[in-house]
């Protein structure tokens, strides 16, 4: 996978270029945040009112 080979160590091997790392910070970000959405969304589901 290519995020664990990313944070492995202690960042000697992270990339260079600052466009790649807002990248990577822009993606998980936007993973996790609709990861949370799907799961609120799913509880609004399963919850009666």
């Amino acid at each position: 996978m290519g995020t664990t080979e990313i944070v492995r160590g202690n960042g000697d091997d992270a990339p260079s270029r600052t466009g790649v790392r807002i990248a990577w910070f822009v993606a998980i970000w936007s993973l996790s945040t609709s990861v949370f959405f799907g799961a609120a969304s799913l509880l609004h589901l399963i919850v009666p009112k």
